[in-house]
């Protein structure tokens, strides 16, 4: 049984840090490469003095992390400072009623669901800590101290060098990028199925590429290397006809859901467009308490949950807690690039075997970034109080 929250949350104080890195070497996709490292992190603070950290999504575009600290620091931090919460899932859903009119008119979706995702998971730290206790247990009561991970979007400029160090490494499953054209993507995945020797689950990502036609005649293409699943063929916002025709026609089970924005969508695209994969991010939308939701509802629906996450290690620690409570039936997205976000900014143990990681002790997320780094790595900040 989850633990009941027995105080209520008043925020005194907010944080934010943008950090920013360029490592040699970026994630590379058919949208494009991500040279710039960056992220975002609040920290927020109760009037009792119990602090939660959360993060919030700018990958893209190089300056994102600028743009939603400004909107945090202009918009959102005034109004949350001082108002009341019996629950810390009430303030996300405070915050999407209160703002809803600010969001048409700015027409800013996106960035207001990346910040309020970073609160919620903030809050959710706070709630935990509250109790004394890790955050799965927080949420489910207990929860596996392991969760399986995957290697995603690994450097290919020498593939056999890059397989035989994920599985060195101790991974058991890889997620590569395609929609470079089906000669490049059967060269990609044919290299890596050789290097790999039966030794990795393969999945792949489309990056939204492909229409319905486009994407059967890839992925029946690709069909000689079997397929853990296929993530994002469509576009986000193609119809749910088109999810579930695709879904009718292949037999790799299609995944989505980094560019979900609401849990009637998730519930949709799993019932009607046969999403076998859901991949909420606790970056993007929902932070703690809408992914742990969607984790729940995907485990009664016959779907799976697989935690989408490419940020700092914040975001990531908070991601194995939140598929933890669910069960830990999934996997969590452990992105195979340098990245000193992911890595310098504070404590946190990836080390794997057999392709799972433990997930952090302590109360909270278990995760807290070190002040020096975070200094170090800034490109911006501000702090507001009452």
């Amino acid at each position: 049984m989850a633990y009941a929250e027995t105080d209520p949350i008043v925020i005194d104080r907010v944080q934010c840090f943008a950090v920013s890195a360029r490592p040699p070497v970026g994630p590379e996709s058919s949208l494009g490469t991500m040279p710039v490292r960056n992220g975002l992190l609040i920290e927020l603070t109760t009037q009792d003095g119990v602090t939660g950290w959360g993060e919030i999504w700018c990958n893209f575009p190089p300056r994102g992390n600028i743009a939603r600290q400004n909107l945090m620091q202009d918009v959102i931090a005034p109004w949350l400072i001082g108002t009341r919460f019996a629950s810390y899932s009430e303030c996300r859903l405070a915050l999407e009623n209160d703002l809803a009119r600010m969001m048409i008119h700015t027409g800013e979706f996106g960035p207001f669901a990346h910040c309020l995702a970073g609160i919620d998971t903030a809050m959710a730290d706070i709630a935990a800590r509250q109790q004394g206790v890790p955050l799965c247990q927080f949420l489910s009561g207990k929860a596996p101290r392991t969760v399986p991970v995957y290697a995603s979007t690994p450097n290919l400029s020498q593939m056999e060098d890059s397989v035989g160090e994920i599985i060195d490494m101790g991974h058991t499953g890889v997620k590569l990028k395609i929609g470079h054209g089906l000669g490049r993507d059967h060269e990609i995945l044919s290299g890596v199925a050789a290097a790999a020797k039966g030794r990795l689950k393969i999945m792949v990502d489309a990056n939204q590429n492909w229409t319905v036609s486009e994407a059967i005649e890839a992925v029946s293409a690709l069909s000689d290397v079997n397929l853990g699943f296929v993530e994002e063929p469509l576009r986000a916002d193609a119809p749910l006809n088109d999810w579930a025709e695709l879904a009718q026609a292949v037999d790799v089970p299609l995944a989505g859901g980094e560019n979900i924005t609401s849990f009637q969508q998730f519930q949709d695209f799993i019932s009607q467009g046969k999403l076998r994969v859901v991949q909420p991010d606790v970056a993007k939308w929902g932070g703690v308490s809408g992914t742990y939701a969607v984790g729940q509802h995907a485990a009664t629906a016959g779907a799976t949950c697989t935690m989408h996450y490419m940020g700092t290690g914040l975001g990531l620690a908070a991601s194995f807690h939140v598929l933890a409570a669910i069960g830990g039936q999934g996997l969590v997205e452990l992105d195979a690039n340098p990245n000193p976000l992911r890595t310098d900014l504070g404590e946190i143990d990836l080390t794997l075997s057999d392709g799972r990681v433990d997930v952090p002790r302590g109360p909270g997320i278990g995760f807290s970034p070190d002040l020096a780094a975070l200094r170090a790595m800034a490109v911006g900040s501000f702090d507001l109080s009452n």
